[in-house]
């Protein structure tokens, strides 16, 4: 019997396509990041790598004859050097858009905790201070009618403006290149320039991936453009925003609050982020859902067995 080929596999999944995948390959899960973890021998004779968040480079390639298929098991890929892996004629698999319900419900649900202050008040709730004397409600901000800017309107843009719509917000869009007419008369959205979009919204809500180009888009000039007292949620990749400038503004109060899920250098939050009541953070969770594990797997499982079939 001809030996399986090796799949080193970032942390233990099963079910679905994936055990069809398991059942044509030696599956080895490392538990925690593979290239951290697998051995010489192992990076040597595997066939697919299926992983996240880790740097897949030329000088990885060059310790990895036999690897043919790299799986990316998110849609973030600014850690992966695709023109070394095609150089080499190395598969990748990216589950574009597998994630995109999750990651909208994420952003609106952070969107609505900054603007109703939900955080605020539940700390205030907790430390006694609704029964305090002189009590006032904080003041928050409606959904309905707000002015909300979308950056980029792939998969997950769309999915967050179907959304929004529900509430009644005005939207608009700004993107490189601009969609069809009929994918912004679908989403009851319009098209505008970055900066114009910036200075025009209540919300501005980033949906873009991490390259050369949008690596520190949002810089301190951009974050200068935006209305007193808008927020900005991130569910894109931290690397998207001058952080910095982004606390600065927040700090001296020029920003209503911001909403996010991803930082610069992960895992660290910066202590004058965290300290910032008007910040609602969470720690890159936005896809950590079933549905969009179970989604995310369905593609990836699925190309890796065409890429099997095809030998």
């Amino acid at each position: 019997m001809a030996e399986r080929p090796l799949l080193l596999v970032r942390y233990r999944i099963g079910g679905g396509l994936f055990d069809r995948v398991a059942e044509r390959c030696e599956v080895a899960f490392m538990d925690g990041p593979v290239l951290d973890r697998a051995t010489d021998d192992q990076l040597a004779r595997a066939w697919g790598v299926w992983t996240f968040g880790e740097r897949i480079d030329a000088d990885l390639l060059a310790r990895m004859p036999a690897l043919r298929c790299v799986v990316n098991f998110g849609v973030g890929v600014d850690g992966v050097d695709r023109a070394a892996l095609a150089a080499r004629g190395i598969a990748f698999v990216w589950p574009v858009g597998a994630n995109a319900e999750a990651v909208a419900d994420h952003a609106l649900a952070l969107i609505l905790a900054v603007r109703h202050r939900i955080v605020e008040g539940d700390r205030l709730v907790r430390a006694g201070g609704w029964e305090a004397p002189g009590y006032l409600p904080l003041e928050s901000a409606d959904l309905h009618a707000a002015r909300v800017g979308l950056v980029g309107l792939g998969a997950i843009g769309r999915a967050t403006a179907r959304r929004l719509a529900g509430f009644g917000a005005e939207l608009a869009y700004a993107t490189p290149r601009r969609q069809p007419a009929d994918v912004e008369a679908a989403h009851g959205i319009r098209h505008l320039p970055l900066d114009e979009l910036l200075a025009w919204a209540d919300i501005v809500s980033l949906h873009c991936p991490l390259t050369d180009e949008t690596r520190g888009l949002i810089d301190a000039r951009r974050i200068g453009l935006l209305r007193p007292g808008a927020v900005l949620v991130n569910t894109a990749r931290g690397g998207v925003v001058d952080q910095d400038a982004l606390v600065a503004a927040l700090a001296e109060g020029r920003l209503g609050g911001a909403g996010l899920d991803v930082f610069a250098d992960e895992p660290h939050v910066p202590p004058a982020l965290r300290a910032l009541p008007q910040v609602v953070l969470t720690p890159h969770v936005a896809d950590a859902t079933p549905g969009a594990e179970a989604a995310l797997i369905a593609h990836c499982a699925a190309a890796a067995l065409a890429l099997l079939d095809a030998g």
